[in-house]
């Protein structure tokens, strides 16, 4: 189950600690998309998280972005958000397309975070890369049909979790 835990838990991709990931020789920040970033059914990138990416590399740690999303869409908003490189398709957990921006950056595990809002697809494939993972609450409840699997499975998950006293679901770091 420890595969699942994030090693960082926020409510939303603007609270992160900058100074924590700094400190943590973090130098690669992997963002997933749909619901870390912008709602799933949101057709646009907005301000805030131009704000927050350019933030996270003026503060010396390169950006990319790693998403099971589709190509079009994951282009799309690596264009709009100006970032350099986007691992789309990623089969998250599958670890390949983290190891692939890992490699590009040159890069070790422990300097590398993967920014996600799932458990199953988000944490389990940081974890099983050997990376530092932070989960951030969804920007909005409604999903995917796929997705929503996912979630229903999440909760045994954070049910676990709670009953164990190692995380709460909605009880943050930040």
């Amino acid at each position: 189950m420890s595969l699942f835990r994030p090693d960082y838990y926020v409510s939303n991709f603007e609270n992160i600690n900058i100074d924590r990931l700094k400190k943590r020789g973090i130098r690669l920040l992997l963002c997933d998309i749909d619901n870390t970033l912008v709602a799933f059914n949101d057709p646009e990138s907005n301000e805030k998280v131009k704000r927050f990416l350019r933030k996270v590399e003026e503060n010396g740690i390169h950006v990319a972005l790693c998403s099971n999303a589709a190509p079009a869409r994951a282009k799309r908003f690596a264009r709009d958000l100006d970032v350099d490189k986007v691992y789309y398709l990623s089969f998250k957990p599958l670890s390949r397309n983290i190891k692939k921006a890992m490699k590009h950056y040159n890069v070790s595990p422990n300097q590398t975070a993967l920014l996600g809002d799932q458990l199953m697809t988000d944490m389990l494939g940081g974890h099983l890369a050997g990376i530092y993972t932070i989960l951030t609450a969804p920007i909005i409840e409604k999903d995917k049909w796929d997705t929503q699997i996912n979630r229903f499975f999440e909760g045994f998950i954070y049910r676990h979790f709670e009953k164990k006293n190692i995380l709460k679901k909605g009880e943050f770091d930040d």
